[in-house]
């Protein structure tokens, strides 16, 4: 087990973890309805299908989890070699003002039938989000929520890496999940004292084009030295998941390096629903 996170982060999702672990009703196939959202003013039902498996092996395996290969992998593949179509669906249901919801997840690829389920939410160790402020020129970055609406994420923003471009999310969402794989718990080996993965959600404008890359305004493909420059496209909409281990310090031969294992889906057919009471 490594000790990766800082003390303050580590705790406060530990904290969270063990509050899925305590709380009845979290595993997942035996959700219980009690994680409702009948009282929140406002809810932000999202579904999303059509993925596609973004990360991909870059050489010989050297490290796997239950047979998946955890190193060396990119996570975000801007070039879009060898991304893969998948069948899957998306479905969440949140109270970004309480903090609340539910998010579920499933699909098939390569190495086999996924289901990740959350229920609890938690910041991330980096900005939530920047936001624009009262006037155009002035910018907000946002710390310590794990549900935001209407926030720049990525590129030069300062909010999270600039492992894609800069992009508008109409949400985002941080915390602890639990995932199986082909029916059995695939559990987080990094990390502790609970077995489940850090999730991360985004439903944003189009950052990845149909033949699989990220680019630049000018056409390149993207990298994160080009994180000013960054294309995005207001017409499309986007749903990513991510689900990994606690960063650093060490670096591994992964894109992001301080993460061992990182996995990252994107589904392309999106439909959002705003209830405000």
């Amino acid at each position: 087990m490594k000790f990766k996170a800082s003390v303050v982060v580590a705790a406060t999702f530990a904290l969270v973890a063990a509050m899925v672990f305590t709380t009845g009703g979290t595993a997942i196939g035996d959700q219980a309805d009690s994680v409702g959202l009948a009282d929140s003013e406002i809810v932000y039902r999202v579904t999303a299908e059509d993925g596609r498996l973004i990360r991909r092996v870059t050489g010989q395996v050297s490290n796997e989890v239950q047979g998946v290969p955890a190193e060396p992998v990119h996570a975000f593949n801007w070039q879009g070699i060898n991304i893969e179509s998948v069948e899957g669906r998306v479905s969440i249901d949140v109270d970004p003002i309480a903090n609340e919801g539910r998010i579920k997840a499933q699909w098939t690829d390569r190495n086999g039938h996924w289901k990740l389920e959350q229920t609890m939410f938690a910041p991330p160790p980096h900005p939530s989000g920047l936001e624009i402020g009262a006037s155009g020129s002035q910018t907000n970055l946002i710390s310590g929520d794990p549900v935001l609406t209407n926030v720049y994420l990525h590129g030069d923003t300062t909010a999270a890496e600039p492992v894609l471009p800069t992009v508008f999310n109409h949400l985002a969402t941080w915390g602890p999940a639990e995932v199986t794989l082909n029916g059995k718990a695939f559990e987080n080996p990094f990390d502790g004292p609970t077995p489940l993965w850090v999730a991360h959600f985004m439903v944003t404008e189009g950052v990845r084009n149909p033949d699989g890359t990220v680019r630049t305004v000018d056409g390149e493909f993207y990298n994160p030295m080009k994180a000013d420059s960054g294309a995005t496209d207001r017409e499309d909409l986007e749903v990513h998941l991510t689900f990994h281990d606690f960063p650093g310090p060490e670096v591994t031969n992964n894109f992001p390096p301080p993460l061992d294992f990182h996995y990252h889906v994107q589904f392309e057919t999106v439909d959002i629903r705003i209830d405000n009471r």
